[in-house]
């Protein structure tokens, strides 16, 4: 029985039952109310998984987490690829931009080729077809292709293309017809040249021309364009007396001597060689400049063809084969000196001398007497083509050679594969030589020395290399010594092209940005921007101001002055890669590439 007296009444307890209300159990079934996995028992009117399900059911998360992986491994990749090529191209302008993009190139083809991969694996993981991937890869390079043609790389490695199927039209060449020559141009200032220009960085060969004779233009609209026109492949300059123009170009499987008329870019002669210099790296046809000396044009194809021409009407005076020469073939030749000859013929004391080169001693085609006498440069008489002499034994470089005046003597300065030395004019005998080093088929030298002051010499290089002032000096034993004064790999890395020296103060493209160095120890004034990097082109300094060619094509006029970069005027040109050296005689502006040439006529100096 109950104990009345103790047990709760249901007004006491809230009127529940005794055990809370609830019943025994919580109202479960004895085995806790769960639903039995094997009998396929409902809880929530939900099926619950069966162990075949269950393992489908962690396999396809295994994967999603797999798959995940894939993707998060890609973005990764994405990161650290993004990170490589800024380091690689922050260092670039300290140290070179070749350089740099090469390592940019196998840091991008890494990262992408593993970030597809990584995609392929998780569209793969997730169900997708194997061949999404390439198919989204390969299209779009495909259409690229298709819409898209190579075109060379730049001075800086960087691949160059043009539409296939639009833009610009090609300018077409000018030809020559006798037979429709058009009238003679009045006696104008614009169709004369006031100032020559004989040839290779101009009448001194030193990029500087002393007076400038045209004024600097406000604005583009106030220069005129006497002659825009079509011309053939090659990087070389035009050499400028009375109303000619000459220079030197290819013409399909043709080396051409051509010379133009000053005033309209009228054809007046053209002379053709059955030759063709061709390099992915280096483009195509001749690089030289023609050096004008009186009536007489002389001029250095590609391939090692010298000739003497008539500056009238192109006949041929006299011409050597110097591969020839020296017992080579042409194949031997460009293995060595791989972007074709590039030297222009330096003309003094009725000389034409120019770089030689030749087999080394021990090569498969033996030298000629003459290489073996002297490879290093050539003299041949300038009126008959004789040969007078040959000199020194290093392989030629893409420089070309020049007269300065050094402990009191004239002599013949020329930069070789992997030396600078100094030669007689009389008969080439050595005087001095200072190690410079360089390969003619790697990291090439291409800029001439350059006299800075008395006894000294500037020169410089690409490649990752620098500049240095040279010193020359002749003891009382009649003993010739070269010595640097400063050697820096940080500034004046002259590429294509040279320093020009004004006094205390050398200007250059360096490393694709013109820059201003105080000769005396070497240190750098100022720099171009990078943002308006001229990239691997050319200079000449005309008085007070620079006439700069960018490798783009534009021109920019700067003026010269050791404070600061200051643009002056810039003159849209060309529309694709130009390494020419632009040309000033007098009024007279003439630049060209290998596809076109314009010859400006500048306003008159007040």
């Amino acid at each position: 029985m109950t104990d009345s007296k103790n047990s709760p009444s249901p007004a006491e307890n809230g009127g529940l039952p005794e055990n809370g209300g609830l019943p025994e159990n919580g109202g479960l079934p004895e085995d806790g109310g769960l639903p039995d996995a094997a009998s396929g028992e409902v809880f929530g009117g939900e099926p619950s998984p069966s162990p075949t399900e269950h393992a489908e059911i962690n396999e396809l998360v295994r994967a999603g987490k797999k798959s995940s992986r894939y993707l998060w491994r890609a973005g990764f990749a994405c990161l650290v690829t993004i990170l490589l090529v800024w380091l690689a191209q922050s260092f670039a302008p300290s140290t070179d931009h070749q350089m740099a993009n090469f390592a940019t190139f196998a840091i991008a083809q890494f990262g992408i080729l593993f970030v597809l991969y990584k995609l392929h694996r998780y569209v793969s993981a997730v169900g997708g077809s194997v061949w999404t991937v390439p198919l989204l890869t390969v299209a779009p390079i495909a259409l690229f292709l298709w819409l898209y043609q190579f075109d060379g790389f730049s001075g800086e490695m960087v691949p160059q293309w043009k539409p296939r199927y639009w833009g610009e039209e090609k300018i077409p060449r000018v030809a020559i017809d006798s037979s429709q020559a058009r009238e003679s141009l009045p006696i104008s200032d614009a169709a004369m040249a006031l100032e020559p220009s004989n040839g290779f960085l101009g009448n001194s060969r030193t990029g500087v021309i002393p007076q400038r004779l045209f004024g600097v233009p406000e604005n583009a609209e106030q220069v005129e364009i006497l002659w825009d026109q079509g011309i053939g492949e090659g990087w070389s300059a035009f050499a400028v007396s009375n109303d000619s123009a000459v220079t030197l170009e290819q013409r399909d499987d043709l080396e051409c001597v051509s010379c133009y008329r000053l005033g309209d870019g009228h054809l007046k002669w053209i002379v053709e060689h059955p030759a063709r210099h061709e390099d992915t790296l280096g483009g195509v046809g001749p690089r030289s400049t023609p050096t004008i000396d009186g009536d007489r044009v002389y001029a250095l194809g590609a391939t090692g063809k010298l000739w003497c021409l008539n500056l009238k009407n192109g006949d041929v005076v006299w011409t050597v084969d110097l591969v020839e020469l020296a017992g080579w073939d042409v194949e031997a030749s460009e293995a060595l000196i791989s972007w074709g000859r590039a030297a222009s013929p330096l003309l003094v004391d009725g000389l034409c001398i120019i770089p030689f080169g030749g087999p080394a001693s021990d090569a498969s085609i033996p030298p000629s007497e003459l290489a073996t006498a002297g490879r290093s440069l050539i003299a041949l008489d300038a009126q008959s083509g004789e040969i007078r002499w040959t000199a020194g034994e290093d392989q030629i470089s893409y420089a070309s050679p020049v007269v300065l005046t050094l402990a009191g003597k004239q002599q013949i300065v020329t930069v070789n594969e992997a030396s600078v030395s100094g030669h007689e004019i009389a008969d080439g005998s050595l005087l001095w030589s200072f190690d410079w080093p360089g390969r003619s088929n790697a990291n090439a030298s291409c800029s001439s020395a350059m006299p800075v002051g008395e006894n000294r010499f500037l020169i410089g290089k690409g490649y990752g290399g620098g500049s240095a002032l040279v010193e020359v000096s002749k003891d009382a034993e009649g003993n010739w010594t070269a010595e640097e004064v400063w050697m820096s790999g940080r500034v004046l890395k002259t590429k294509f092209t040279h320093a020009c020296v004004d006094n205390a103060t050398a200007y250059a493209i360096s490393n694709g940005a013109l820059q201003a160095v105080r000769v005396e120890d070497g240190k750098r004034l100022w720099e171009q921007p990078r943002s308006d990097r001229a990239a691997q082109g050319q200079i000449l300094l005309c008085e007070d101001t620079i006439v700069m060619q960018t490798e783009p094509g534009e021109v920019v006029l700067v003026r010269a002055t050791p404070t600061e970069y200051s643009i002056l005027l810039r003159l849209p040109a060309m529309s694709a890669k130009t390494w020419n050296i632009p040309t000033v005689a007098g009024r007279h502006l003439i630049v060209r590439n290998d596809r076109q040439a314009i010859c400006f006529w500048l306003p008159p100096r007040e």
